[in-house]
């Protein structure tokens, strides 16, 4: 089970470095680097009576043999904007799992154009039970726009009966009004996309860096 939150601080580089003494002063044992690499894409027509449809692909440091495709397709109009940051509006949302080869098939169609990319970097940690990683969000230009928090409990792979644990882990970080969910109701956005809820896998932690990466991507100037 994989909970990823944005950690809100104006201080970005700086509490950066001070989550990883904190882990350090936790006993955690440096793993190495973690990386996840964002793009998103346009539908270049839309189709259906759609008022958006968009394609983010991500790939991880953790499988980088695998690329993961969302497809969002909104039809929503005129409603008020979710906080979810892959907006709860959506009429249909997918998610795809392929290799390099169908990633770039998808790519070079003429189907979608790009829009924007990022990628979160940084520094991942082992902490008891739990594999941390705390990355900085980097846009284009290089410069730092947010940062997250990536927690694995590692002796359970259900979606279920964990998050207290998280919660309680999390709370050693950043105080609450601190920390944000990228996902309002992941359980309801993981039964829309066909995940289960009984047992966790690389798709459900991508789904959720792929809305941290639409929220993020937002704050750019």
């Amino acid at each position: 089970m994989t909970r990823v939150v944005i950690i809100q601080d104006v201080n970005i580089t700086q509490k950066y470095q001070e989550l990883l003494r904190k882990l350090e002063s936790m006993g955690g044992e440096k793993l190495g680097r973690h990386v996840v690499h964002c793009r998103l894409f346009n539908r270049k027509t839309l189709t259906d009576g759609y008022v958006n449809q968009r394609m983010f692909m991500l790939r991880m440091s953790q499988n980088d043999d695998l690329v993961y495709a969302v497809l969002a397709n909104e039809k929503a109009h005129g409603l008020v904007p979710s906080d979810n940051g892959i907006e709860g509006l959506m009429e249909d949302c997918s998610l795809l799992e392929c290799g390099l080869d169908g990633a770039n098939i998808l790519q070079q169609v003429e189907i979608y154009a790009f829009k924007s990319d990022g990628q979160f970097e940084g520094t991942q940690y082992v902490v008891g039970d739990f594999v941390v990683s705390v990355c900085t969000f980097m846009s284009r230009n290089n410069l730092p726009r947010g940062l997250i928090i990536e927690v694995q409990y590692s002796p359970c792979y259900t979606v279920a009966h964990v998050d207290m644990l998280i919660d309680e882990f999390l709370s050693n970080f950043a105080s609450h009004d601190h920390l944000r969910k990228p996902v309002d109701n992941m359980p309801a956005l993981f039964e829309k996309v066909g995940l289960p809820n009984s047992e966790y896998s690389l798709k459900h932690t991508a789904l959720q860096y792929v809305a941290a990466f639409n929220i993020l991507r937002k704050f750019e100037k």
